[in-house]
């Protein structure tokens, strides 16, 4: 079973004129199903470069477009929901990638995790109000003020921070909040930046990090975040990234983030979601056991998609040292 961290059928839905049938792309309906799929997240992609900027109605137009996606089929998809559901139909989950049109009131984030939002990225390409962005070249002073107001407020209302596109200073500023929610850090569509030095991937103490905190790193298929170099990353390029993410952060904090549908160019061998048995293949070659590959799989983005906050600690020492 597959439980993808990102997929972004809503926003071909709006910006592309797709059918919310999904009959087309690579995570179209005949290929989630052909490739396994138990659940899968559905971004609500606000992008920063709407002219004016981006606003709370931009949201609820791309939060409707979701919603139309389930609707349209629900034979195949489970009602937006917060909670994993084993049954013969797909589970849908929300995310929020790009949050800049929560500035005009960040009290809006409470109405979209109650209608089933478990993960926020402050920032998309460009800095924000709220933190700075891994692509933007100004990407150094971290999260604003403002930014850690809001990411304590999608905490406490019971979501999580994304940080796959956020900067490396904002990633480190987000760690100490995120410690005094016992919340997990999540990267729901990166990989290891030793492997391919993009700014979107992590390095080797962010993946630490998310592991330590109970975390995830979703492996993303996008070829220029798998491999640098001439060639165009392969399956193999592929099975690397997710070996070496595990060895740093853990078999239990490394899942699926495909990013398919995103714009991607994805690596040879996985164009489309009916090639993750293929993938399962080439990990249990590269000598993973089925448990492990269960949960990368599944299991682990399953565990930060249930995350609740708890009492809030008082010893946040064990989860921000370095």
């Amino acid at each position: 079973m597959v439980v993808d961290l990102h997929a972004d059928v809503p926003w071909q839905v709006v910006g592309k004129g797709r059918s919310p049938k999904l009959t087309e792309g690579q995570a179209r309906i005949e290929a989630i199903r052909s490739g396994g799929y138990g659940g899968i997240v559905l971004p609500i992609y606000i992008s920063d470069k709407i002219k004016g900027g981006p606003k709370l109605t931009d949201a609820e137009g791309i939060f409707e477009a979701a919603q139309s996606i389930v609707t349209s089929s629900p034979s195949v998809f489970l009602p937006l929901r917060s909670k994993f559901a084993e049954q013969d139909r797909i589970t849908t989950f929300l995310a929020i990638e790009g949050a800049g049109a929560f500035a005009e009131d960040i009290t809006a984030i409470d109405r979209f995790i109650d209608r089933g939002v478990r993960l926020v990225s402050l920032a998309h390409a460009k800095n924000n109000k709220f933190a700075t962005a891994a692509t933007d070249k100004n990407a150094g002073y971290g999260l604003t003020d403002l930014g850690k107001q809001f990411a304590r407020r999608i905490y406490e209302h019971g979501a999580l921070v994304d940080v796959s596109h956020l900067s490396d200073a904002g990633f480190s500023d987000l760690v100490p909040i995120a410690a005094e929610y016992n919340a997990p850090i999540v990267a729901t569509h990166s990989n290891a930046r030793v492997l391919c030095d993009a700014p979107r991937n992590l390095t080797e103490d962010e993946l630490r990090t998310i592991g330590r905190t109970g975390g995830v790193a979703g492996l993303n298929f996008h070829a220029p975040f798998v491999a640098n170099g001439p060639q165009k990353a392969t399956l193999a390029d592929l099975v690397s990234q997710a070996a070496h993410m595990i060895e740093v952060a853990g078999i239990d904090h490394v899942a699926i983030g495909s990013d398919f549908d995103g714009g991607i160019d994805p690596v040879e061998g996985m164009d489309d979601a009916s090639r993750m048995p293929s993938l399962a293949r080439a990990l249990r070659a590269r000598g993973f056991s089925n448990d492990d590959i269960l949960k990368v799989f599944s299991l682990n983005a399953l565990r930060v998609l249930s995350w609740r906050p708890k009492t809030k600690t008082e010893d946040t020492t064990a989860l921000v040292k370095p």
